[in-house]
């Protein structure tokens, strides 16, 4: 890597046409003089070398110097800091706005580019927002929305600056980076005027940028294989290798199952064979459930048959410690000599609910057939969780699950792009500790026409790299991770269950077209919640058109005002259940203005007084239809999933409703600008 001083920095920026203080390098006194002299007083003078990062730490920067004697002075003061090569004289700028830029590299996403309100604001509290380059003018422009400081650069109290010059900065920042071959990049400070913006300091370092290589192979073979051998296979009930061959047969796989047992002749009345070599016939995919130190051994078996596909369930690899990571390199290093590919270890591997296969060792009751798409790397999903989501959300349709474990081979990106092509998926949810090619993760995701929802892990496990510059060292991991989901429009949520929430909405209803709500609820206090719920996930109460009302009024007694939201309560009252919610919310069916709806109602154990809808007309409606069921447990469940076999997703309070609406706005808005 190249540090450039100052100087040199600024050469290149105002190549750009970025405006700077322009600077003159001196190296004796007489020279700073002449210098000073040219730009006109007051002049400010900076410590010039390739070793020192931060100037002002060093007393490095010496500002609004007016005569020749504190040039002289401030000169002598700065060639005595250690490793000064010189000085740079620039002129004193008048104050603005402060805030700053820069460009970095980032170990899993390689370069991006920060944007943030300067001094106090980056130092104290980290104002500050990032994308991954190359950047787009929208980028641009959210990230400096996003900053929270940003009513100051827009206008606040007679201060404001030139958010158009910002926005112009940053995508030729971001463009010098790709042609400058640019690592780290500090423009700190900016000064922003309400004419333009100013750089007063800068410094770039320049080297061999990160390449990020990948493929992307054909995987749908492995989700569709004819038959499948199941390595380790056992008679025990309750035993990996029994539960696997159970789950196969019982979830009805339609291929041939080649149970693979020494010591067995027959499991759950399967012939089984002695080895993989011994099955009389090709075998398209292999699950291997034996111990981890066992596992090369069978990985060469697999080999010598021409097997191209295993799922490895076993643990015992690298995530217990050198041993099995010694373990993991022989593994991958025979399949990367013999062309196989390799799901895991440590994985509950793949669910495919198009023919049935099932690699899991939980067994696990019937899945229903949809439309979402799952990636988790955990075998929890395919595990624990798929019971608890096939038991508590018997709707809830699934197309492929997929399990990744220590992914040593197929990875993230790799079964992302299978499951965008696949024409049984709908919508992808994510679970993610952590990416080893997020560049290749970030470029295929933002070519997805499909929503994609992603939970990770570890969102507080700061990057210990130590930086020389204050963007990089600004930057924790999953700021950056923050930003590519932003940038790539992924639906970032915080819990399986915010995925499974979102998940059902975007499996069941439309997108919305705006971002106007219209909210129902039977209580005052729901009608609270979800207008606060509304406000804190950036959608709008619509404005009732006037027919609307006059509408929703017929059946409203004289008393009661109508707002959005409704409160539905006292129309029940006097016109009863059915005919209340019925006119209600065809009415907001119909009214222009409305973008959503939100309908909170209550299960009750006498049927008169629980509301179930005319579900084939609701569904002809272009406008999603989101409902919230409260009272006792049974009755909610029961209800909740005949809403949801006939298409409209149920939440259990109203806040959870409005928020998962949230998300799905801002991902719809997004896609339709983008």
């Amino acid at each position: 890597m190249k540090f450039l001083m100052e100087h040199e920095s600024k050469e290149i920026l105002e190549r750009y046409g970025i405006k700077t203080a322009r600077c003159i390098f001196v190296e004796d006194e007489d020279e700073a003089l002449r210098a000073a002299r040219s730009i006109g007083f007051p002049v400010v003078l900076k410590v010039a070398s390739r070793k020192i990062y931060h100037k002002s730490e060093v007393g490095g920067v010496l500002l609004d110097l007016r005569s020749e004697e504190e040039v002289r002075d401030a000169f002598r003061r700065l060639m005595e800091i250690d490793g000064a090569e010189g000085v740079n004289v620039q002129p004193m700028l008048r104050r603005g706005i402060e805030v700053i830029v820069g460009v970095a590299e980032d170990e899993q996403f390689g370069s991006f580019v920060m944007f943030g309100l300067g001094g106090i604001f980056v130092e104290a509290i980290g104002d500050v927002s990032f994308r991954l380059l190359p950047i787009e003018r929208r980028d641009a422009e959210e990230m400096v929305r996003e900053v929270r400081g940003s009513r100051i650069l827009f206008g606040h109290r007679g201060i404001g600056a030139d958010v158009g010059s910002l926005v112009e900065l940053l995508l030729r920042v971001g463009d010098i980076a790709e042609r400058e071959s640019v690592v780290e990049m500090d423009l700190n400070p900016v000064f922003a005027y309400e004419d333009g913006c100013v750089v007063a300091d800068a410094r770039i370092v320049v080297g061999e940028r990160r390449k990020f290589e990948y493929q992307l192979p054909d995987l749908k073979k492995y989700f569709y294989p004819r038959n499948v051998a199941v390595i380790g296979a056992s008679r025990t009930i309750g035993k990996p290798g029994f539960n696997i061959v159970w789950n196969l047969k019982q979830h009805g796989f339609s291929g041939k199952i080649f149970p693979v047992n020494p010591n067995a002749e027959r499991i759950l009345d399967l012939k089984c064979y002695r080895s993989v070599k011994d099955i009389p016939c090709e075998v398209d995919l292999a699950i291997i459930a034996v111990p981890a130190k066992l596992v090369p051994s069978v990985m060469e078996d697999c080999a010598k048959k021409g097997v191209k596909g295993v799922i490895i369930v076993s643990s015992g690899f690298s995530e217990e410690g050198e041993t099995g990571a010694k373990y993991e390199r022989e593994v991958i290093k025979i399949a990367k000599s013999n062309n196989i590919r390799i799901f895991g270890p440590n994985t509950t591997g793949v669910l495919n609910t198009d023919n049935n296969l099932i690699s899991s060792f939980a067994l696990l009751p019937t899945i229903k057939k949809g439309n979402i798409g799952i990636i988790a790397q955990t075998g929890l999903f395919l595990g624990i969780l798929m019971g608890m989501i096939a038991t508590n959300h018997p709707s809830l349709g699934f197309s492929k699950v997929v399990g990744l474990g220590n992914k040593i081979d197929i990875d993230d990106f790799e079964i992302l792009n299978f499951l965008i092509q696949d024409e049984k998926t709908k919508v992808i949810g994510m679970y993610i500790e952590g990416i080893r090619n997020g560049r290749a993760f970030y470029e295929v995701a933002g070519r997805s026409r499909k929503p994609i929802i992603v939970f990770k892990s570890g969102r507080t496990e700061f990057g210990k790299k130590a930086a020389i510059s204050h963007t990089a060292s600004m930057c924790g991991q999953d700021q950056i991770f923050n930003a590519m989901c932003k940038q790539a429009n992924l639906i970032r949520v915080f819990s399986f269950e915010e995925m499974l929430n979102v998940a059902r909405a975007l499996s069941l209803q439309p997108l919305p077209k705006g971002n106007r709500v219209a909210i129902v609820h039977y209580t005052g206090s729901g009608c609270v919640q979800g207008a606060d719920a509304a406000y804190l996930s950036e959608l709008e109460l619509a404005d009732l058109d006037d027919s609307t009302i006059r509408k929703i009024r017929s059946v409203t007694p004289e008393w009661h005002q109508i707002n959005n939201p409704i409160d539905i309560w006292p129309m029940v009252e006097y016109y009863g259940v059915y005919k209340s919610y019925d006119t209600v919310i065809e009415s907001l069916i119909n009214d222009k203005t409305v973008d959503s709806l939100v309908i909170a109602l209550w299960a009750s154990r006498i049927s008169d007084m629980t509301y179930q809808p005319d579900f084939k007309k609701f569904k002809k409606s272009e406008k999603p239809i989101y409902f919230v069921i409260e009272g006792f447990r049974d009755r909610v469940f029961e209800l909740k999933n005949e809403y949801e076999a006939n298409g409209f997703p149920v939440y259990p309070d109203i806040i959870t409703a409005i928020k998962t609406l949230g998300y799905v706005t801002n991902y719809s808005l997004k896609k339709e600008r983008h």
